[in-house]
């Protein structure tokens, strides 16, 4: 009897265990089954994104590694499409990113190259630029910065404020640096700053800083390449010199809400020129007095960003009209595909222009520089997920070699100023820029 009961026991755990391996085996092939489909079905997607694009600068492989990387991307693409006809602005709809960063990416551009940084997006995204900063020993600043205590003896904590927390700082820097050389013979001012001096740039916030002005050269040419050897020191980006025309006429990016801003710099401030403009074979800085070759490096970097703003020291000093080669090269600059032009050099603040719809920011004056008492101002471009891009003025004043915020009823006088000296350019209470 028991060995008739071990008998039907084991053909029992016999039947239990075929069956498990029925199900498993059923289960397994049910799976396959669903995964070819989804493969087929992502590939059947690629395909039709592909088609629908029918664009030959998009490869497949592009969009297979788009759909890779941004999970669920193609099939927002895709939908898009069948709503729509193709616009390349769908790309940064789907990934947060525009067409041009995402082929950087997928070629991997970015790995080689020493002049880019990746900023983290949001909502809504600040870029902000300031006029002339002099850190010089031998100035007026960096003996107050030291007297006062630090940063907070030179700016006042809501300018620190704003300048921290913009996801983009620009300064021009106007001050060779460097413990070597001679001040320039015949020239009445010159600048000169201790290298360790470029802490107190991360102290304020600045995240890149201009070369191209009338100042980088003040203690000739052992200094000048001292100044350039202490910013990659300070890890300080900086546009507008270099040791060749390459370098001084090469570009910064800053990746920003997903796009591509390109930078670059160029000086046509001095009467009597003193400075030597870069070439192919020696140092120098970017010149502009020909606005040609600004116009070239312009129409060069349209292609391959997704916004172009050159930075140019020029004017007439420590006055607010315009002169005409200043009129004239900014809108060649604009015409050539610059999105915004922004001016500094002479002291004082200068009025802006609408043209073609882009702003032409003409001077931000002083920022940081001297003793004097002058009107100055912040530069913003404020830009959302959708790249579109609003322009403000922060007016502030540089008293007693300190900068600071202006009150309620000062700033409306700097802002009516302003726009009494402007062009087809209107500057709202709340510091908008508004195309007349």
């Amino acid at each position: 009897m028991k060995i008739v009961r071990l008998r039907k026991k084991c053909k029992f755990l016999i039947f239990v265990f075929l069956v498990l391996i029925i199900v498993l085996v059923s289960f397994l092939m049910w799976t396959s089954n669903d995964n070819e489909i989804d493969i087929n079905n992502k590939t059947d997607i690629v395909s039709d994104v592909y088609k629908k694009i029918n664009s030959s600068s998009i490869e497949i492989d592009f969009i297979k590694w788009v759909d890779s990387n941004y999970k669920g991307s193609i099939s927002k693409m895709n939908a898009l499409l069948n709503k729509d006809k193709y616009d390349v602005s769908m790309w940064h709809s789907v990934t947060g990113n525009s067409f041009i960063v995402l082929k950087d990416l997928y070629n991997k551009k970015y790995d080689s190259m020493d002049n880019v940084t990746i900023v983290k997006s949001k909502d809504v995204s600040t870029l902000s630029f300031v006029g002339d900063v002099s850190l010089a020993d031998n100035w007026f600043i960096a003996p107050k910065y030291d007297e006062r205590g630090g940063i907070e003896g030179v700016l006042s904590e809501d300018i620190l404020s704003i300048m921290k927390n913009s996801d983009l700082m620009v300064a021009n820097s106007e001050f060779t640096v460097s413990t070597r050389g001679n001040k320039l013979p015949n020239k009445l001012y010159t600048f000169r700053a201790k290298p360790e001096r470029l802490s107190i740039y991360s102290e304020m916030g600045v995240d890149m800083v201009t070369l191209a002005n009338n100042h980088v050269f003040d203690y000739g040419e052992d200094a000048f390449l001292d100044m350039l050897d202490a910013f990659d020191k300070y890890k300080i980006p900086y546009i507008g010199a270099g040791h060749n025309i390459e370098e001084a006429k090469k570009p910064y990016y800053f990746i920003i809400n997903g796009y591509k801003f390109a930078f670059v710099s160029a000086t046509r401030a001095e009467k009597f020129i003193m400075t030597p403009g870069a070439t192919e074979e020696s140092y120098g800085v970017f010149r502009c007095y020909d606005p040609t070759l600004m116009i070239n490096t312009i129409k060069e970097l349209r292609s391959e960003s997704d916004y172009v703003i050159p930075i140019i020291h020029f004017g007439k000093e420590d006055s607010h009209e315009l002169e005409d080669e200043q009129i004239s090269s900014a809108r060649a600059y604009i015409d050539a595909g610059a999105d915004v032009v922004v001016g500094h050099h002479a002291h004082t603040l200068q009025g802006v222009e609408i043209y073609n719809n882009r702003p032409i920011i003409y001077n931000l004056g002083n920022f940081l520089f001297n003793d004097l008492e002058v009107d100055t101002a912040i530069f913003q471009i404020r830009i959302d997920k959708n790249g579109k891009l609003d322009y403000y003025m922060i007016p502030a004043i540089q008293k007693d070699c300190k900068t600071s915020l202006l009150s309620r009823n000062e700033k409306q006088k700097v802002i009516d100023d302003i726009n009494s000296w402007s062009i087809n350019a209107y500057i709202s209470n709340d510091g908008k820029i508004i195309n007349k």
